[in-house]
C-alpha cells in the first residue's frame, strides 16, 4: 500500500471516527436537553374542597387548631398522591370567610357557636403554605351572591345580612346579594380586592350561583331595583345578564391590577343553552341553563377576555339522553374557542349512588381519559373530596396508578410574564436532604421546583419524580440497592414559566 493510499484509508477512517462521535454527541445532547422528554404535562387535575355544611372541611365546626391544620394537611396529602395538582378551597360559603377579614365574619362552619380559635390563626395563609409547599396550587373558591342557606343560619353582628338588610333579597327561605344593586356589586369587589392583596394565592374561582335556580312558586324580588336602576331600559332577562356580567367584568379587572398571575375562572351549570333556543347551544335538552334561568352568559364573558378558564359542570354520564357527557364536552371545548382554558367538573358524587349508568367503574376514568385525548380540554376537576371516603369503584387507585402517575403543572396564562428567571445555586446534600439556593435578578422566589433524576451513566432515563414548594427535598426511600443518581432542579414562577435545569448532582443512596 503506498503513502497515498495509506493517507486516504486514515482520512476516512478518522472521518467515520468523527462522525461516529459526532452522532453520539448528538443524541446524548438531544436526550438531555430536548424539552419535550422532560417537561410535565400541562392539565388541570384539580379537586373541590367545600366548607359550607361541612362538606369536606373541616369535618364539623368548633375544632382545635391542631385538628383544622390536621384534616388540611391529610387532604392535600391525598390529592398529591393521586396526582392532583390544584385545591379549589372554598373560602367564603355564606358571606362568611375563613380567614380574618375586615368585611366579613369568620364563617360558623369554621369556629362554631364559640369562637375559641386564636385571633392571630388564618386558616387560609395554613392551607396556601401547605398547598405550596407539595407543590399544588390553590385557588379561593368564593360564593359571590349567597348570603344565609337556611332562615336560622347564625350571622354574627357584622355578617352583611345584618349591616346591610336592604342589599339583600329572600328568596326561597334563603337570602342573597341582589345582583342589580351598584352598592352590592363594589362591596363584591372589596371582598376580591381583599383576598387578592392579603394573599399570594394562584386563583380566584366563582361556582354555579349566580342568580337562583328557580323553586316552583317563589319571586325573587327585584322589581324595586329593576326600577332605580336600568337606564338603558333593557329587558328584565337583559339587565340581570348585565348585573352579572359586570361583577365578572370587574373582578376579572381588580385581580389583575394587583396580582396579574392569579387566575379568574368560573365553573358554570353544565349546559349554557339548548340548541333548540339558540343556534349556538348545546344538543341537550336541559330545563336549567346558564343564559336562560342563571344570567350567565359564559360565553360572552370569553369572548370579551375576562376568564382564564371555565369548568363547567357537566355532571351526567355519557349517553345521557337530555345531557350527554361527551356531547357536551366536545361543545365546551368548540364554543369557547381557545379563548379560556377549558376543564371539565366530574360528578364524583354520582359514581355508585345515582344509578345504573353510575355503577360502572369504568364511567369516570373513560369521562378522565376522553377529556385527556381532546386538544381544546385541558383537564379535569372532581367534585368533592369527601367522596374519596367512601366506595367510588376504586377510582383513586386508577388516579394515582393509571391516569395520573407522574406530576404535572396546570396550564400556563397565555400572556405570561418571564420577568423573573430564577436560578438555581449551591445544590448539596444534607443526609436524607438535597438542598439549594436561587438567585432571581428581581427577587421574586419561583412557587414551585421540579425534581429531576436519573441513575449515572443512564441520561435517557431523567424523569420528573417530583414537584415542591420548597428549596429542600427529602430523597425518596427505595428498595433498591443502593446506587447513584444524578439529581437536577427545574425553577418554575408564579406564572408558571419553566427555567434551564439546575448542574447535576450525584447522590448515592
Amino acid at each position: 500500500m503506498n503513502l497515498k493510499t495509506k493517507v486516504m484509508t486514515w482520512t476516512r477512517l478518522l472521518t467515520t471516527m468523527l462522525m461516529c462521535i459526532f452522532s453520539i454527541t448528538q443524541i446524548y445532547t438531544q436526550t438531555l436537553a430536548n424539552p419535550a422528554d422532560i417537561m410535565p404535562n400541562r392539565e388541570m387535575r384539580g379537586i373541590w374542597v367545600a366548607v359550607v355544611n361541612n362538606i369536606d372541611w373541616p369535618s364539623s365546626s368548633g375544632l382545635s387548631v391542631e385538628s383544622i391544620e390536621r384534616e388540611a394537611r391529610t387532604i392535600v396529602t391525598r390529592a398529591k398522591q393521586m396526582g392532583l395538582n390544584t385545591i379549589f378551597l372554598q373560602v367564603r360559603p355564606s358571606s362568611d370567610v375563613i380567614y380574618p377579614s375586615k368585611y366579613e365574619p369568620l364563617t360558623s362552619y369554621l369556629i362554631g357557636s364559640n369562637n375559641n380559635l386564636p385571633e392571630d390563626f388564618d386558616a387560609l395563609q395554613y392551607w396556601i403554605d401547605i398547598t405550596h409547599q407539595n407543590g399544588l396550587e390553590l385557588h379561593a373558591w368564593i360564593n359571590p351572591f349567597r348570603v344565609t342557606p337556611k332562615p336560622d343560619f347564625p350571622t354574627a353582628d357584622n355578617h352583611i345580612s345584618k349591616t346591610h338588610e336592604e342589599w339583600t333579597i329572600t328568596y326561597a327561605d334563603k337570602q342573597y346579594l341582589n345582583p342589580g344593586l351598584p352598592e352590592a356589586r363594589a362591596y363584591i369587589l372589596d371582598i376580591i380586592s381583599e383576598i387578592v392583596e392579603k394573599y399570594d394565592i394562584d386563583g380566584i374561582h366563582f361556582d354555579d350561583y349566580f342568580y337562583p335556580y328557580p323553586v316552583k312558586g317563589e319571586l325573587f324580588d327585584d322589581a324595586k331595583s329593576f326600577a332605580e336602576n336600568n337606564p338603558m331600559q333593557l329587558s328584565l332577562a337583559d339587565w340581570r345578564r348585565k348585573n352579572v356580567s359586570t361583577v365578572i367584568d370587574s373582578v376579572s379587572s381588580v385581580i389583575k391590577s394587583i396580582r396579574p398571575y392569579v387566575k379568574f375562572g368560573v365553573s358554570p351549570f353544565g349546559v349554557w343553552r339548548n340548541k333548540s333556543d339558540d343556534d349556538r347551544g348545546s344538543d341537550t335538552r336541559a330545563g336549567i341553563t346558564d343564559y336562560d334561568i342563571l344570567y350567565a352568559d359564559i360565553l360572552d364573558w370569553a369572548d370579551n377576555g375576562w376568564l382564564d378558564y371555565v369548568a363547567p359542570q357537566i355532571y351526567w354520564e355519557s349517553g345521557n339522553k337530555a345531557a350527554d357527557f361527551d356531547k357536551l364536552a366536545e361543545w365546551w371545548a368548540n364554543a369557547c374557542n381557545g379563548k379560556a382554558h377549558v376543564y371539565i367538573g366530574h360528578a364524583v358524587f354520582k359514581i355508585n349512588a345515582y344509578g345504573k349508568p353510575w355503577e360502572n367503574k369504568n364511567e369516570m376514568p373513560s369521562q378522565i381519559t376522553k377529556v385527556r385525548q381532546h386538544n381544546d380540554l385541558s383537564g379535569s376537576i372532581f367534585f368533592s373530596y369527601r367522596q374519596f371516603n367512601r366506595n367510588i369503584l376504586g377510582l383513586e387507585d386508577v388516579l394515582r396508578e393509571e391516569i395520573y402517575p407522574q406530576p404535572s403543572l396546570t396550564p400556563q396564562l397565555s400572556y405570561a410574564s418571564n420577568d423573573s428567571r430564577p436560578v438555581i445555586k449551591d445544590i448539596k446534600r444534607d443526609d436524607q436532604i438535597l438542598k439549594w439556593n436561587v438567585e432571581t435578578p428581581n427577587g421574586e422566589q419561583p412557587r414551585f421546583y421540579i425534581i429531576l433524576r436519573h441513575r449515572k451513566g443512564h441520561h435517557n432515563e431523567q424523569q420528573i419524580i417530583d414537584i415542591i414548594g420548597t428549596t429542600q427535598y427529602q430523597l425518596p426511600s427505595t428498595n433498591e440497592k443502593r446506587q447513584k443518581y444524578v439529581f437536577n432542579i427545574m425553577p418554575v414562577d408564579k406564572w408558571g414559566n419553566i427555567y434551564e435545569q439546575s448542574e447535576p448532582i450525584v447522590v448515592k443512596y
